[in-house]
């Protein structure tokens, strides 16, 4: 699933994204700045990726189903297996994972405009599981009767889309309403008060992602101001709010946001490790990984006021805060119009040699979409000709998977061989 393609998109849990522009170098203060804007608002999704509760619940859910998958494979005779592969309900809840991601997750098609009538929430029934039955989600009355469910997915684009408003008000461009002012228009129809102070629409996207269920966290939070059952000074004190509270776990039990979060982690950590275990490649795709998460500890746990500062510059080549996440943790894989794929390294003391090889999260996302869509061709071919050691043939587009036997290993042959898939072969339905 890619996050929205209007300027740009981005891939959530595969750390990648394209920006729809011809500036070649990628140099963010040498880029116009309607395309620096773009990448701004695509690299908010990234730092949403790695930095809230929901972000990581998809990363690992999306690895668990990676995971079992394969394990099916080998549980087959060796040969063909047809695809897609259909992932059925079981014990480990890994059906039930991806299930809460798509059914939290909303509609994020655009509306030019949009006026809401009324806000709804109802229950979507789940595949029986003892801990949970059912999932409630939001549904919004549009007055052109139209409804649509408002989840993670447009929470996470009005948040990007107010943050490019803010620190690039010369830059960016009029977005449609829905999904990019979901947020707002939401908070409006609760209380018209709250919405004019930008920044405190923001901390409640934020820390809505920060939940299990973004779209539910969001609109009960607002219900409660409505109702003056909960006030807000400032943005700080919607942080504080979030932080200072516990939570209920599924099992009962209560914890507060920072440990939940630090366990998720954690979790989510050891899974992305998992996708490559060969001594000599996984020293710096295990360090940018531990950077990655580091710098998301010390800014929830010790900085948890981040994006208020972020937002408070409203120059975005001169954002101190923008600045410091790209040194401390680079970007995600970047491609543009010219079919040039860029990564920028981590800088500062914490930098590698050689950085991450970022590419193998986009040979991971081609094996995902294989086994969990059916999709045959590698996206990874025009990188390819651009990189000197691989070999790029008509195999990447009608069964990458046998480019095992050559001798250099593209990285999707590299990890179809690693994940000791060498012997099985994928077939359409």
């Amino acid at each position: 699933m890619k996050r929205h393609k209007l300027l740009g998109y981005y891939v959530p849990a595969f750390f990648e994204m394209h920006i729809d522009t011809e500036s070649e170098d990628m140099i963010i203060n040498q880029m116009p700045i309607e395309d620096a804007t773009v990448l701004f608002h695509e690299y908010i999704h990234f730092l949403q990726d790695i930095s809230s509760y929901y972000g990581l619940s998809r990363i690992y859910a999306y690895s668990e189903y990676m995971h079992k998958m394969i394990n099916e494979i080998y549980k087959m005779p060796q040969g063909d297996f047809q695809i897609p592969m259909t992932l059925l309900h079981s014990n480990d809840n890994v059906k039930l994972n991806n299930d809460l991601i798509k059914l939290t997750e909303g509609d994020v098609a655009n509306k030019a405009t949009i006026s809401i009538n009324g806000i709804n929430i109802l229950e979507d029934n789940l595949e029986k599981n003892e801990d949970l039955q059912t999932i409630p989600s939001v549904m919004l009355e549009f007055s052109d009767n139209d409804i649509v469910t408002f989840g993670a997915g447009a929470i996470s684009e009005s948040m990007a889309y107010l943050l490019e408003r803010l620190c690039s008000p010369n830059g960016y461009k009029k977005s449609p309403e829905y999904p990019y002012m979901a947020a707002e228009k939401v908070a409006s129809f609760y209380d018209e008060e709250f919405v004019k102070d930008k920044l405190k629409i923001l901390a409640l996207c934020d820390m809505s992602l920060m939940s299990s269920n973004p779209g539910i966290c969001f609109v009960r939070v607002m219900d409660s101001i409505r109702k003056k059952e909960l006030s807000f000074a400032s943005p700080e004190a919607v942080y504080d709010y979030f932080y200072e509270n516990k939570t209920a776990k599924v099992t009962g039990e209560e914890t507060i946001l920072i440990d939940a979060f630090i366990t998720l982690q954690n979790t989510v950590v050891q899974c992305l490790k998992n996708y490559l275990t060969i001594d000599e490649i996984n020293t710096p795709y295990y360090q940018w990984i531990d950077l990655v998460m580091k710098f998301v500890i010390d800014w929830r746990k010790y900085d948890m006021y981040f994006l208020l500062k972020m937002a408070r510059h409203n120059q975005l080549f001169t954002n101190d805060c923008f600045g410091y996440c790209i040194k401390k943790i680079g970007t995600p894989l970047m491609s543009n119009n010219i079919r040039g794929c860029y990564f920028k390294i981590p800088i500062g003391e914490e930098q590698t040699e050689n950085g991450m090889d970022v590419e193998y999260f986009k040979a991971i996302y081609q094996i995902d979409t294989l086994l969990s869509k059916g999709k045959v061709s590698c996206d990874m071919y025009d990188w390819c000709c651009n990189s000197p050691l691989s070999t790029p043939n008509d195999l990447c587009k009608t069964s990458p998977w046998l480019k095992i036997s050559e001798k250099a290993l593209c990285p999707y042959a590299f990890l179809w061989k690693h994940w000791n898939l060498s012997k099985y072969k994928p077939y359409k339905r």
